[in-house]
């Protein structure tokens, strides 16, 4: 009886084992980047997550490869196509030692040569052995590598890029995306010097890049290539060199970099304080403790190389969009500036009360010189307040309403006092 279930025990192990087995080579294995932790880190996320492109492999370029800039490796596809006596194609991918196994031939070594490099060698190998056939040689499938962002970045780490992605897409995919992939943060941070981003490629060279010129130029020279194993260091703002502090309307108020012989155009470019809003006619510089009022935009030829000095404060005001009505209007508050328009035609849009004064009586008063001015026709000016007074009949309804009840009280005081 101990025999019989021991055979039975055996029996059901083998059974269990071999369906285990068989299970596990029916599985499909997913793509590694899709299993790994980084891949949330990695342009072919991002674009997905955007339904950018609905491909297994996006392969998302702004133009045809440069052939001798970019370095084949370990991952690349090729697509050989035989033409002639004999006719063949067949696919072929770099190993991870980065050789090339050529059908009946044997392996060839491509590492470190560049897309044209790879492919005259390709063709020119089988083109012995196919001596009266046309060979063709192209790529048709970019490899996977892996970059290095750190520095003063949010989002350290790895990053899954392909060769032809430039140094911009990893700043971008490094920003902070909320769980529905919106943008709520940028990648650099605050202190981040991006007119000093270095890149260490593998062979030692180092190149640094300013990537505001490409966003503000289209400086593409700014903005290169990655290559795999590139470490993207972005530096902290370097004061040693100088430094220059900015207020007002500009995207990060507080202290920049200066560079070396920067003008002030050239600074408020490069920090984007020259918009729509901005008051350039009223740019102020604090140097020494003194203060000088710049008039950027009707003298632009006399500041054009006003050089900036270290420890410089710039104030960048923000044009006033809104005009403020006052008095006796229904509602009072802030109005959208419209050009041309007199301060009867503000009061209209506030709506004139009962109790105000006739229009002869309205007042404007100027934001940036404080000057009165009486008059339903004034034009009226960005900012500035326009005020319809009370009529004075008003006025003492007013006085008498406060006064009334504390006259009548102290007679009141006065005659028990009497008794």
């Amino acid at each position: 009886m101990k025999k019989f279930i021991l055979l039975a025990a055996v029996f059901l192990f083998s059974t269990l084992s071999a369906q285990q087995a068989n299970d596990i080579s029916n599985t499909k294995i997913p793509l590694f980047d899709v299993l790994n932790k980084k891949y949330k880190q990695s342009l072919e996320s991002f674009y997905q997550e955007r339904a950018v492109i609905r491909t297994v492999v996006p392969q998302v370029l702004e133009d045809t490869l440069e052939q001798n800039n970019y370095h084949v490796g370990p991952g690349d596809e090729f697509k050989v196509v035989v033409i002639g006596d004999i006719e063949d194609q067949f696919n072929l991918q770099i190993t991870p030692e980065g050789t090339l196994l050529l059908p009946s031939i044997g392996e060839i070594s491509l590492n470190g040569l560049t897309l044209r490099e790879a492919k005259i060698k390709i063709r020119s190998t089988l083109q012995k052995f196919y001596l009266k056939s046309r060979v063709l040689v192209n790529l048709v499938g970019l490899r996977k590598f892996r970059v290095y962002l750190v520095g003063e970045v949010f989002s350290h780490g790895t990053y899954f890029v392909q060769g032809s992605d430039r140094l911009s897409d990893i700043i971008e995919v490094a920003a902070i995306f909320d769980e529905k992939g919106n943008k709520i943060g940028p990648s650099l941070t605050d202190w981040a010097d991006d007119t000093q981003i270095q890149i260490f490629h593998r062979n030692g060279k180092v190149d640094t890049c300013d990537i505001t010129r490409f966003y503000q130029l289209g400086d593409r020279s700014q903005n290169p290539y990655l290559q795999g194993g590139d470490v993207i260091y972005v530096p902290s703002i370097n004061l040693k060199a100088g430094k220059v502090f900015i207020e007002g309307n500009v995207g990060y108020q507080g202290v920049y970099s200066l560079k070396k012989g920067e003008t002030i155009f050239s600074f408020l470019r490069r920090v984007n304080a020259i918009n729509k809003r901005s008051d350039l006619k009223n740019i102020i510089i604090e140097r020494a403790g003194k203060r000088q009022v710049l008039n950027l935009l009707d003298e632009y030829e006399k500041y054009l190389n006003f050089r900036l000095m270290d420890g410089d404060l710039i104030i960048v005001p923000t044009i006033n969009g809104s005009v403020y009505v006052k008095g006796e209007v229904s509602t009072p508050g802030s109005l959208p500036y419209l050009a041309n328009y007199k301060a009867k035609d503000y009061i209209g849009l506030a709506g004139a009360l009962n109790t105000g004064t006739s229009e002869n009586e309205i007042i404007v008063v100027r934001h940036d010189t404080g000057q009165i001015i009486k008059g339903p026709n004034t034009i009226v000016h960005r900012g500035d307040f326009v005020i319809l007074p009370k009529r004075r009949r008003e006025v003492f309804k007013d006085y008498a309403t406060i006064f009334l009840p504390i006259i009548s009280i102290i007679i009141s005081t006065f005659a028990i006092i009497r008794r």
